[in-house]
């Protein structure tokens, strides 16, 4: 036994060093991308609607190449996949709402809390209460973040509120989510990425109408405002992020760049799941953790908008209180050794 779990590390090793570092890469892409759309064109309904689709421009050609021995899955809960999208659409629209409202760093911090949500939700939809020391564990977080919220200089309501409840949401989305990988009677065991791929399509159509409500009526008009410009589509610009908030761009380009932005976010996501699955529970929580200290690194240097001194405060003991409480977790929840 043990042989096959040091050839197991020794295969996976190569593999999770790639998978992080494109989780990150990706992870921070989408942010900054994400942030750029949202200061030049400020409609986060929209954006939101069209991350969620460029992510049907990946997934769907692989399903239907088999890319990675991957298809349709067929035997799911449509009723179970659609409340699933429900909390995932809603979630990412607000994320993204949080985003274009404040910066990108502050909207990281607040996100810091999902632990805190979490623990609420699993008592709310599963009655399960956490121990005492995993409870203990979250006041750190929740401390961090009230000091990060008072010391933000831009500070926004709306951008703290969307954070929040983005946080609620992915908690709900986390607790259901986990009995439909488990797998019903009758029904295959979904992968995580099966069940992500699932709910970006279902949460893309039950989100259209919502985009449609809240910016239907003005988005014709401020893409045409805009999307004046007529310089070429250039990819090597796209690639590098170049988007002016003061030079309007053509409405090729923008269109690529949104489509861009989408499929960071989707595959970022994917990336994550394949890192999370080859981790123990101890590596994702430092895994996660570090990915939240590269984001709010570099949203504070490409927007020039640097944490003050009780912001960083705020912000370190926020997210050191999210490792702290992950490593209880995990601790909790590792088998105890059999006495002899």
């Amino acid at each position: 036994m043990p042989p096959k779990t040091a050839e197991k590390s020794a295969v996976s090793m190569p593999l999770l060093i790639f998978y992080l570092v494109m989780w990150y890469a990706l992870n921070v892409q989408y942010n900054l991308y994400n942030k750029k759309i949202l200061n030049a064109f400020p409609y986060p309904y929209t954006v939101s609607l069209s991350q969620l689709g460029a992510g049907l421009l990946y997934i769907i050609p692989v399903w239907l190449l088999g890319i990675g021995g991957r298809s349709f899955p067929t035997s799911f809960s449509v009723g179970g996949i659609t409340t699933l999208a429900g909390f995932h659409g809603s979630g990412h629209f607000a994320t993204v709402i949080s985003l274009g409202a404040g910066s990108v760093a502050f909207a990281n911090v607040v996100k810091a809390a999902e632990p805190f949500c979490s623990v609420l939700m699993g008592v709310v939809i599963n009655g399960a209460v956490p121990p005492v020391m995993e409870m203990l564990a979250l006041l750190p977080i929740i401390g961090g973040v009230m000091i990060a919220s008072m010391a933000e200089p831009e500070f926004s309501m709306l951008a703290f509120g969307m954070a929040m409840s983005s946080n609620f949401l992915f908690a709900a989305r986390g607790a259901l989510g986990k009995n439909m990988m488990s797998g019903a009677p009758g029904q295959k065991k979904l992968s995580g990425a099966d069940v992500f791929a699932l709910n970006t399509i279902f949460a893309f159509l039950i989100m259209t109408p919502v985009a449609i409500y809240m910016e239907g009526s003005l988005i014709q008009a401020a893409w045409s405002k805009y999307t004046t410009g007529t310089a070429p589509l250039d990819a090597m610009k796209i690639f590098n992020g170049e988007l002016d908030a003061k030079v309007p761009p053509s409405p090729e380009y923008f269109a690529a760049y949104l489509v861009v932005c989408g499929l960071y976010y989707y595959t970022y996501n994917e990336m994550a799941l394949m890192v999370l699955d080859l981790l123990d529970p101890v590596g994702q929580a430092v895994g996660n953790t570090v990915k939240r200290v590269v984001i709010i690194i570099a949203g504070t240097i490409v927007f020039n908008k640097p944490l003050t001194q009780q912001g960083m405060i705020g912000s370190a003991v926020a997210i050191g209180g999210v490792l702290l409480y992950s490593l209880v977790k995990a601790q909790a929840s590792a088998p105890k050794a059999k006495k002899a």
